[in-house]
């Protein structure tokens, strides 16, 4: 398998981790026990945690001084800028509307990707990837119905963080595996987000029910560690430009995973839309 293949496939398992981030997140949340900022700043510390465990049993050496830079951006981008921007705008709007400015997430990734890590894609490959990326901003925008909030500045910084994150985790791979580069972004926030998840802890962590808390451990574990194992390589392996228009299927995932979790109805334009989001990304690929 060519490296570009094995990188989109690797990709593709990463999103489809992240696919569940959403309907896991509502879970958590249910009854209210668990507020937003505990969900938000539990799961990045226990990832970290998960992340300290995992370097100490590898016996893994402190990062070189060049992965250092690579690291911090990608702590900025994925365990603070994204998951945190994006919570405070969802208190007052829709998830539906969120999708509108999180859709050009895969370009911000592309653009950001291919201007640090000097990637050159072709006219063909950026023509599919902002295809792809209006296709999906344009079903998103008709699911929210066309509204304009205020959040939306708010987002569309999360959205350039988000790729910022994305794309410095993956230039660090250059220097360690993927695995120890989302510990140690982790590992590097942890002092804040550990202090968050205390002071906004629910003051009776019994009452929490046991499916909720095993959502928050999805999300710990899963959506915010495991998860980029396979993410950070594929871009890696197959190239930032390229491998990231993989996450324009995530909204489509996301959606599958809703009907199966929480009853949410699935459209036939959702199936639509994600055809030909499919034939966009499987053109991007062959662009040289």
């Amino acid at each position: 398998m060519s490296p570009q293949s094995s990188g989109l496939l690797l990709g593709l398992l990463g999103v489809l981790i992240f696919s569940l981030t959403m309907p896991m997140t509502r879970i958590a949340m249910a009854g209210d026990w668990l507020s937003p900022w505990f969900v938000w700043s539990g799961r990045a510390a226990l990832a970290a945690f998960a992340g300290a465990a995992y370097l100490l049993a590898t016996r893994a050496g402190w990062p070189p001084r060049a992965a250092w830079w690579p690291l911090l951006g990608a702590t900025i981008g994925i365990v603070f800028g994204w998951p945190l921007l994006n919570t405070v705008a969802l208190q007052t709007v829709p998830a539906s509307h969120a999708a509108v400015v999180n859709g050009i997430l895969p370009l911000a990734t592309a653009v950001i990707g291919a201007w640090l890590n000097r990637e050159r894609p072709s006219r063909r490959f950026w023509a599919c990837a902002v295809g792809g990326t209006l296709l999906v901003c344009g079903y998103a925008w008709q699911r929210a119905h066309g509204s304009l909030h205020a959040a939306d500045a708010l987002m569309l910084v999360s959205v350039l963080l988000g790729g910022l994150g994305y794309a410095s985790g993956a230039i660090a791979t250059r220097h360690l595996g993927g695995p120890q580069v989302i510990s140690w972004a982790l590992l590097l926030g942890l002092p804040v987000t550990l202090a968050i998840a205390i002071g906004s802890a629910p003051d009776v962590p019994g009452r929490v029910s046991g499916v909720s808390w095993a959502a928050f451990a999805y999300l710990g574990l899963m959506s915010q560690w495991i998860g980029f194992f396979f993410w950070y390589r594929g871009l890696a392996r197959g190239g930032i430009a390229r491998v990231s228009q993989v996450q324009l299927l995530q909204l489509f995932f996301t959606l599958a995973f809703a009907a199966a979790l929480l009853g949410e109805r699935i459209e036939l334009a959702m199936v639509v839309v994600a055809a030909f989001t499919v034939l966009l990304i499987a053109v991007g690929r062959r662009a040289k």
